[in-house]
């Protein structure tokens, strides 16, 4: 069972999370190390620990192997303090070296929910791998919307709509449950009011919001999991280096409509199509719409408004085949619409 802490100044309950810990291996981004290192050098204080962020923005699994090589001491406790990508390696680097210490994650994003899901994404080769076990989960999350304020503008916008993203997949997903549409859909609601100010300002009050916002997401995927918007970012990342959330928004209008538009010919086997229109329908209302043709300028404008480019053209993506031929068949089979045939027609600018 994991332990969350999700308020500003959740930091506060760290002392007693390392009380009876000697030693501590801390994962960091350097970015958040030099804005924060003062908070952790107070908190860590007498207690032995090392610091270890030789790591990419996406995670390569030559580096968590290269971690588990020159980590040879043993430690009480792991943190892990930085976005979603920091939170995926110290979850690697725990699974991978078999270590059976608890790992703390405190994220300085609010949006990747990876502080409260039992996967971690790597890439090897280029190529995007998942871990999957529930040994990934992290045992402590201490979410403290304080980090996350003063984050870029375009950072936040990125995590934000990852989030979003997250919480709409989990809600039309075929491994939804009750209880995962009961936290994306307080996720949808929640974001809905908040993301803009939570983006374009330091407004306290909406920066906590989206870190529960985002927290709530997270719970959400790791019980239905992520569907096709997910599956169609990884290439994306990986050969333009467009930030996650940024890549998942891109597909998301053209998968709203596929799936709003789904029939008993093409719905995933053993799915009702009145099912999956039932569900799309309560996403319109989630999403306060009157009716589909109103979700592509909903969303657009969301973007544009985040300072998200949401055209393919002018972000130089052209190679919509590779993109394809690229997708985990996996989180197609999630997706309540069957795309084999016809994800070539995917985003209309």
């Amino acid at each position: 069972m994991q332990t969350v802490y999700n308020y500003r100044g959740a930091i506060d309950k760290l002392p007693a999370c390392i009380d009876n810990k000697n030693s501590v291996l801390l994962f960091c981004g350097n970015s958040s190390w030099k804005k924060y290192s003062s908070v952790f050098e107070m908190y860590l204080a007498g207690k032995k620990y090392d610091i270890f962020n030789d790591f990419s923005k996406n995670p390569k699994l030559e580096e968590i192997q290269n971690a588990i090589t020159l980590n040879d001491d043993c430690y009480d406790v792991i943190i892990a303090f930085g976005g979603g990508s920091v939170i995926d390696f110290a979850k690697a680097f725990r699974y991978l070296k078999k270590l059976c210490v608890p790992l703390i994650a405190i994220p300085t994003t609010a949006g990747t929910g990876s502080e409260s899901t039992q996967f971690a994404v790597v890439y090897e080769n280029g190529e995007k791998k998942s871990l999957d076990a529930p040994s990934i989960l992290p045992d402590v999350a201490i979410a403290d919307s304080q980090f996350s304020e003063n984050a870029p503008v375009y950072i936040k916008a990125c995590v934000a709509m990852d989030a979003f993203c997250q919480a709409i997949e989990s809600f039309w997903a075929v491994g939804a449950t009750e209880q995962s549409r009961a936290y994306a859909k307080e996720a949808i609601l929640i974001i809905q009011d908040n993301i803009v100010n939570a983006v374009k300002t330091i407004d306290k009050t909406a920066n906590e919001k989206m870190m529960l916002a985002s927290n709530l997401a997270g719970k959400a995927i790791n019980i239905s999991r992520t569907t096709a918007a997910h599956a169609l970012s990884y290439y994306i990342t990986s050969k333009y280096g467009i930030p996650h959330g940024h890549a998942v928004s891109l597909s998301m209008v053209d998968l709203f409509e596929a799936n709003f538009n789904v029939t008993s010919n093409n719905v995933q086997d053993g799915l009702s199509s009145d099912i999956v229109q039932k569900s799309m329908n309560e996403l319109l209302v989630l999403l306060k719409l009157n009716s589909i043709d109103e979700f592509r300028p909903y969303w657009h404008n969301l973007m544009e408004q985040l300072g998200l480019e949401w055209r393919l053209s002018e972000l130089k993506i052209f190679d919509k085949v590779e993109i394809i031929k690229s997708v985990n068949l996996q989180r197609l089979s999630n997706n309540p619409k069957k795309l084999d045939d016809d994800l070539l027609l995917f985003w209309k600018e």
